[in-house]
């Protein structure tokens, strides 16, 4: 068989497919598509009986949560009590500046001279480069 038969095709779909789902799972994404599940149908139902304006501000304000959404909550909740304690560090805004402190107490480089300047040089708009005159072309020599 080759490698473009329709059962190798259809094979490795599927198989990105379930990566992609794993790794929603891994970082905490199924939460997100059940609130957007949620909120589908809370627009919905509160589209029924008001405005869709309305309908969206209810939704979205946080004051009247559904069923569906209160449920959720209540599991993410049980799930970050179930996370083990270093995982719960690792969630903490700043955990990440550990490692940059560290690459502060390392000694200078010797072959780095002590007054050395670093500069950025500024990008120049892509439309600069076609304002400036074309280059002068070389002198022709006659044979």
């Amino acid at each position: 068989m080759s490698a473009d038969h329709p059962s190798h095709v259809v094979k490795r779909h599927l198989q990105s497919l379930l990566c992609l789902l794993a790794a929603l799972h891994l970082v905490g994404g199924h939460w997100g598509v059940m609130q957007m599940v949620a909120w589908a149908q809370m627009l919905r139902d509160y589209s029924q009986d008001r405005s869709v304006a309305e309908a969206v501000m209810d939704t979205f304000d946080g004051e009247h949560p559904c069923p569906m959404c209160q449920k959720i909550k209540s599991c993410r909740a049980e799930e970050e009590k179930q996370k083990p304690a270093s995982l719960l560090k690792m969630d903490q805004s700043g955990s990440w500046l550990v490692t940059s402190v560290v690459a502060l107490d390392l000694p200078e480089s010797p072959w780095t001279p002590e007054n050395s300047l670093v500069g950025f040089v500024i990008p120049q708009p892509l439309a600069a480069q076609y304002l400036a005159a074309p280059a002068t072309p070389p002198p022709r020599v006659d044979v």
